[in-house]
């Protein structure tokens, strides 16, 4: 029997959703929260195998529950919830490691699994975080930032003269802005661009020059020509963590 795997990260604006069958990842995307009942029941019902584990991975409670409940009532469907009725352990020196974010978890899980540490993790959402793992596998903490998305829709909002419900930019047509849409779009992508660089850099001046860097998250490629010291980019990383995590309580 082929084991197939729904990964599915639910973050405050969006989830990603992985499905793998056989170990190899054959669907991935955004979808919208509603939609997840419909692709898994159908995915449960194709071909002979009638069975499917779904691993979830989420930062909004209530649609947890919404999936959970959905879930538990489609034949052949067995759901895992990360944090939930499946644990996730990490070496770490964070403070109050039960408030740590469930999506923050899973990435460092899935770092120290897959690559050569010391390792900073970003990952751009609607909040963008960095999490330093030392060479001993050991996460010690990290910041939180404001996401582009977030930042660039609050300007929008609280500049009066600011054009509003701009579409968020994928690239900037100039460095200079000409007008204010270009100068907001030039903004967010140079600014966190450079950004991020900047903390790269600081990161390695006090954890050393080895450290290697990871990005992910939905802005990741986005944010990849305006930045020099990304090593990998990696939108799938979160799916593919949560495939390791299944497989490890296996």
């Amino acid at each position: 029997m082929m084991k197939r795997i729904l990964a599915i990260d639910i973050g405050n604006t969006a989830a990603t959703v992985g499905f793998y069958e056989g170990g190899r990842l054959v669907d991935f995307g955004s979808m919208y929260y509603s939609n997840i009942p419909k692709y898994a029941s159908k995915i449960a019902k194709s071909g002979k195998n009638f069975c499917l584990d779904v691993i979830i991975s989420s930062v909004f409670p209530k649609m947890t529950d919404f999936l959970k409940c959905k879930l538990q009532s489609i034949k052949g469907v067995k759901s895992w919830v990360v944090g939930g009725n499946t644990p996730i352990k990490i070496r770490h020196k964070y403070s109050n490691y039960n408030n740590l974010g469930v999506d923050r978890k899973v990435n460092i899980y899935g770092a120290g699994r897959m690559y050569r540490l010391p390792m900073l993790v970003i990952d751009y959402g609607t909040a963008i975080t960095f999490d330093y793992i030392d060479s001993k596998g050991v996460f010690l903490g990290g910041m939180i930032i404001p996401g582009p998305e977030t930042a660039y829709r609050a300007l929008g909002q609280r500049a009066a003269l600011l054009p509003k419900e701009l579409p968020m930019p994928k690239t900037a047509k100039t460095f200079l802005g000409r007008n204010a849409r270009e100068c907001m779009e030039s903004g967010i992508l140079e600014g966190y661009g450079a950004m991020t660089d900047e903390l790269i850099q600081r990161f390695r001046k006090r954890y050393g020059k080895n450290l290697r860097v990871l990005a992910t998250g939905g802005f990741a490629e986005v944010i990849r020509p305006y930045t020099r010291l990304i090593d990998t980019i990696d939108p799938k990383h979160s799916i593919k963590s949560l495939l390791a995590l299944f497989r490890s309580k296996a």
